[in-house]
């Protein structure tokens, strides 16, 4: 699959020369903890499609922590009319005081009658596109939307594609975002500081926990499938998130970047492991490459550079939103080896999501979320 041309990627930010920021340089975030402008709202209403898949719930245990975001309305069409303690691992209906589920049908009404301002997307692929076209009212009415979904992550529709680390200048002020996939926002971070020096196609191994392949039951990520092993899949060009991170690279770059991608599932419920090599257009010493990550990454709150011969693990950041980083190279410095680790539920999905509102908002983009994973 060939990678789009610049003038065709997703929308960019115009803090860097020909929309993208140069690779080696970014606007810093806003950290710690606050309330955010004076003209932000108190508080944004969410209508949650999709609150019953994992995405879903991982956005929900969020946002019940967050002191800004109001869960309004949740959709879930096998829910519908049940509490949402009957479906939501873990939420207490003691304190939550979460409304019913309700059908999608119901959502135009709910958004005329004021009770939700904010729509956040985390329905399968094609499933909010098709919504969409079918209720254009739904999706023309509501004040903000976050996609999580692969719909609008080429900037169909003015959505922009939603990094913050690449382009929290012009999420401040969309109203339609557009989630990165999890394997895109692990692959770009390990990749973001060392675009300027590639000379040859990138090639991205990841493991994945099952988590990321949905909840509806299959039988390949049974347990006893997946149990003892780990399985490619997928493998090669033909994974929807090729194009996803061939565009970010090539509007970085100012040039087509072939990508060929091996993911593989692991027998783990979260996280992903990433690794990405490509030759260098120059040697790049160990020491340099370093200091270029130490630089770009300098002050971004959820990106962590580890010390030399540490590497990224799953565990050290599951349940947070932080991107742990390594970097290096190899064979005289004409061979880049970069790692990544985050947890998919969060940095690569539910979590970003909310670093999206936060910025749309008005508000500290870390507001709500932790950088803290937790282990066992």
């Amino acid at each position: 699959m060939s990678p789009r041309s610049p003038e065709t990627a997703a929308p960019v930010d115009a803090a860097g020369g020909g929309g993208f920021p140069a690779a080696g340089r970014g606007e810093r975030p806003a950290v710690g903890r606050g309330d955010g402008s004076a003209a932000s709202p108190v508080h944004a209403r969410i209508a949650l499609l999709g609150a019953a898949g994992y995405t879903g719930q991982e956005f929900a245990r969020l946002t019940l922590a967050h002191p800004g975001l109001e869960l309004a309305a949740l959709c879930s069409r096998e829910h519908a009319g049940r509490p949402a303690c009957e479906w939501l691992p873990g939420v207490d209906p003691r304190v939550a005081g979460l409304p019913r589920a309700v059908d999608p049908s119901a959502l135009e009404a709910l958004l005329e009658d004021g009770v939700f301002d904010t729509l956040v997307c985390c329905l399968p692929h094609g499933a909010w596109a098709a919504l969409a076209a079918e209720r254009p009212a739904l999706a023309d009415g509501a004040a903000r939307i976050v996609d999580l979904s692969g719909d609008h992550r080429d900037g169909a529709r003015g959505y922009l594609y939603g990094l913050p680390e690449l382009f929290r200048g012009r999420i401040r002020s969309a109203t339609r975002v557009a989630n990165p996939g999890c394997y895109p926002t692990a692959a770009t971070l390990a990749l973001l500081p060392a675009v300027p020096w590639l000379g040859g196609p990138v090639m991205v191994s990841a493991l994945s926990g099952v988590s990321g392949a949905g909840r509806a039951a299959t039988l390949r990520t049974s347990f006893v499938e997946l149990d003892g092993g780990a399985a490619l899949y997928r493998a090669g060009t033909g994974h929807a998130h090729v194009p996803e991170l061939e565009r970010t690279l090539a509007g970085l770059a100012g040039k087509p970047v072939a990508v060929g991608f091996a993911p593989q599932l692991a027998p783990m419920a979260r996280g992903i492991l990433l690794t990405a090599t490509a030759p260098l257009a120059r040697p790049v010493s160990p020491e340099e490459a370093r200091a270029a990550y130490l630089e770009r990454y300098a002050g971004e709150r959820f990106v962590r550079l580890l010390d030399p011969d540490e590497w990224p693990e799953t565990r050290s950041v599951r349940g947070s939103n932080r991107c742990d980083v390594a970097v290096t190279t190899l064979h005289g410095g004409t061979t880049l080896l970069a790692a990544a680790a985050i947890d998919n539920l969060v940095k690569g999905a539910a979590g970003q999501a909310v670093q999206n509102l936060n910025l749309m908002l008005g508000w500290p983009e870390d507001r709500g979320l932790t950088s803290h994973g937790g282990p066992w």
